[in-house]
């Protein structure tokens, strides 16, 4: 009856409420251009990796890990485009993001989406 996606919005909720997190605009790679060929649950199970701008020392891109809501939907196919949140696993990585950023989506070595950040959400403050 819904519960189940009811009750991971409200835990998903609760760990933007402490640790923050991101809005965006995402655009996936269509079934052809991208790794991904099937839609995905859009609730927040789905951890891929993102390139916020981050570089090792040799100038390659350092990945960070963030898991993925859809917004107002409960799936997202290939080629389609959701307003999202992220939710990143390391939050200090994610410090430089701002509005207007632009990030990648990596599933594989290939390029699995692209976003368009829309909102840094802070934490809660008491």
């Amino acid at each position: 009856m819904g519960r189940e996606r009811t009750a991971r919005w409200c835990a998903w909720r609760r760990g933007e409420a402490e640790r923050g997190g991101v809005r965006a605009e995402l655009v996936l790679a269509g079934a052809d251009a991208g790794r991904r060929t099937t839609p995905f649950a859009g609730d927040g199970r789905l951890r891929p990796l993102w390139d916020i701008g981050l570089r090792t020392a040799t100038g390659e891109p350092s990945l960070a890990v963030a898991a993925l809501w859809v917004e107002d939907e409960p799936v997202l196919a290939p080629g389609g485009s959701a307003t999202v949140r992220l939710a990143p696993l390391t939050p200090e990585l994610w410090q430089g993001v701002a509005v207007g950023d632009r990030l990648t989506l990596f599933e594989s070595a290939v390029a699995g989406g692209g976003a368009r950040v829309l909102e840094i959400v802070p934490p809660f403050r008491a």
